[in-house]
């Protein structure tokens, strides 16, 4: 009898299929969510400049230079463009980009949002491309989730949607080519990649400070996700010192400190400042702490401003307080249970505490007490979290091999619904938050209803309110919005009684309306609470000038342009005050300062002329009026 042949059978166990996946479904991934990324916040495309956008770009001197701005940048302090004070920050290469943006496209905020969508772009795509080389044993999945869950938060709104936050999508995106550079240089041991590591981190650090604490989290990388021992780790790890070491030495030297100031934290700014002890402040900051935790769960509502005294102190009989300390410490014990095991959870919570460090007021206290843009590289731990969780929830084996759609989708169903469920809302936030921030006025008008109670926000939206007036042509409306913009600065005075802007604002407003002596109450005041108010002291002039007091108005302009060199109006208004006092060589001085600041300023150059010809200097004055009839032609009369 002829033995039956058996046919041998290999049964295929999908568990211990290979979960490195194909290059090119990767990259297909990657693209997907790259485009996914352009399309949420492409409505951003338009938009005009908001919030402080101007102290970076738009009436930054240096950045309006151009290509040849750039040395001072690297050279000066982050707002030294803008105004005259002692600078606490320096990020000189979001500004070079500012620069060189400028010089292709001169005052185009279109292609400033345009750069920092496609900034943000790249930073989806190489984030996901990252984290497959960083865990590739969690297939695709992990790392698709947690880009998509990344990418889509509202909490990055203020980030990609206000110009000036290039700092920190450029701080992030250097880091995360760091970390890139950092795996190929552990896969394939050739130093260039590990040079390439070390010079994005440079890169990261002078683009936005924060970036400092990546230097505990290349070792905690290498630890929870490479096979390097201790000693190789550390060793590795100690090189990044150097990037940070190069960018601390060149702060120090360009801000006179490692903090360039001793008054970080404004109580304006940072309500925190105002603790009558530190029981109090750290109570307060716990509470903020939830509310950052509360942020990232529930995105909503969201706002730009915070500050004194939209969220008073607190103490510890608060029962938020204790809850949220209460969160702190399980997350401790369980992250010193799990870290011999090396789990992704305790990565993800210790990822996201060593982030947030820099911002939560523990350690130190910084300019803000809160601010969604302090979410943005800490937000990675808890899409992290929350992208692990969803697998774990759903049972899903992450170790399942894909490469292509079709068989992406089916290995991992219902996690990508339930995932994209969520940022579907999340999108829909995303896009509806990007609206807000057409403008300041928007900015302001939609978040005054979020933070009532806010001094700063109050005196803004007054700033918004005023310009509106003053372009409004209807007489009711125009009456409307100035009447309402006085409200907020009387408000902001309310909350906050030594708010010297917004007495200032209410002297100017007054003057608008012929109430002399009005404004000069209230610019006194504002005086006694700042007594280096330049802008203050050029307003005083005005009324003095009208008034034909042109001694007491020269006094006035020459304290302004003592406080601020850089003023523009008060020289201007000076070198009227000389003209009109027949000291002609000291008014054409003026006007030359003035025009070192605002080249292209018009009406400097017309008064420059006028000067020239009551000097007697007919030839020089029609050079000088011929320049400012060419770049205002309804100057010529």
């Amino acid at each position: 009898m002829a033995r039956k042949k058996v046919r041998k059978t290999t049964r295929k166990n999908p568990i211990k299929s290979s979960a490195v996946p194909n290059r090119k479904f990767v990259k297909l991934l990657g693209v997907l969510l790259a485009c996914l990324t352009f399309l949420i916040y492409s409505n951003t495309l338009s938009h005009d400049y908001a919030l402080d956008d101007a102290s970076a770009i738009s009436a930054n001197y240096v950045t309006k230079k151009g290509l040849s701005g750039i040395p001072t940048i690297f050279k000066e302090h982050y707002r030294f463009g803008y105004w005259n004070s002692p600078g606490t920050l320096y990020r000189p290469v979001p500004l070079a980009m500012f620069a060189i943006e400028w010089q292709i496209a001169p005052d185009s905020p279109g292609f400033y949002h345009f750069m920092n969508v496609m900034m943000y772009v790249f930073t989806a795509f190489l984030l996901f491309w990252t984290l497959c080389k960083v865990i590739p044993k969690y297939s695709p999945i992990l790392p698709f989730l947690t880009t998509l869950l990344f990418i889509t938060h509202p909490v990055h709104v203020e980030v990609v949607a206000n110009i000036k936050s290039r700092d920190e999508i450029m701080s992030f995106l250097f880091c995360i080519s760091a970390v890139y550079f950092l795996w190929k240089y552990l896969k394939a041991k050739e130093n260039k990649w590990l040079i390439f590591s070390i010079l994005s981190y440079l890169l990261a650090m002078f683009s936005k400070e924060n970036a400092i604490t990546f230097l505990a989290v290349f070792p905690l990388l290498m630890y929870f996700f490479s096979k390097q021992t201790l000693t190789k780790n550390l060793s590795i790890s100690a090189l990044y010192v150097i990037p940070a070491g190069i960018y601390l030495m060149a702060r120090t030297a360009i801000l006179g400190g490692i903090s360039g100031s001793k008054d970080l934290a404004p109580l304006l700014d940072n309500f925190l400042s105002g603790a009558p002890d530190t029981a109090t402040r750290l109570a307060s900051t716990f509470l903020l702490v939830g509310k950052y935790l509360m942020t990232l769960v529930f995105p909503h509502p969201l706002g730009s401003d915070f500050g004194y005294n939209q969220i008073p102190l607190t103490g510890w009989s608060d029962w938020r307080v204790i809850l949220v300390l209460l969160i702190v410490i399980g997350a401790v014990v369980f992250v010193l249970k799990e870290l011999k095991n090396k789990g992704f959870v305790a990565f993800a919570i210790l990822y996201f505490a060593i982030t947030f460090s820099i911002f939560s007021n523990i350690l130190v206290l910084i300019g803000s007490s809160f601010g969604d843009r302090f979410m943005y590289f800490p937000s990675l731990g808890f899409a992290m979290l929350l992208a692990f969780l969803i697998l774990q929830l759903l049972k899903a084996d992450y170790r399942l091999k894909s490469n292509s759609l079709g068989t992406f989708f089916n290995n991992y169903k219902l996690p990508i619904i339930l995932t994209v469920i969520i940022t579907l809302a999340y999108s829909f936030k995303t896009m509806d938050r990007n609206k807000v921030w057409y403008d300041s006025f928007t900015l302001y008008d939609n978040d005054i209803k979020i933070a009532p109670n806010s001094a700063k926000l109050n005196y803004h939206y007054g700033l918004e309110l005023n310009k509106k007036g003053l372009d409004e042509n209807d007489p009711a409306k125009k009456g409307e919005f100035m009447n309402k913009a006085f409200q907020h600065f009387a408000k902001a005075a309310e909350i906050y009684p030594d708010y010297h802007d917004a007495y200032g604002q209410m002297g100017l407003m007054h003057y608008r309306n012929k109430s002399y002596d009005k404004a000069m109450e209230n610019y006194e005041k504002s005086i006694s609470l700042k007594q280096n108010n330049a802008t203050v002291y050029s307003n005083m002039g005005i009324i003095y000038f009208e008034r034909g007091n042109l001694s007491k108005a020269r006094e006035v302009y020459e304290k302004a342009v003592q406080i601020d060199p850089r003023f523009v109006d008060a020289r201007r208004n000076l070198g009227s005050v000389y003209a009109q006092l027949k000291q002609f060589d000291k008014a054409i001085e003026q006007f030359n300062q003035a025009l070192k600041y605002e080249p292209d300023n018009a009406v400097v150059y017309l008064y420059l002329g006028y000067a020239h010809r009551d000097k007697g200097d007919n030839t020089t004055a029609q050079t000088y009026l011929n320049k400012a009839y060419a770049l205002d032609p309804s100057l010529k009369k």
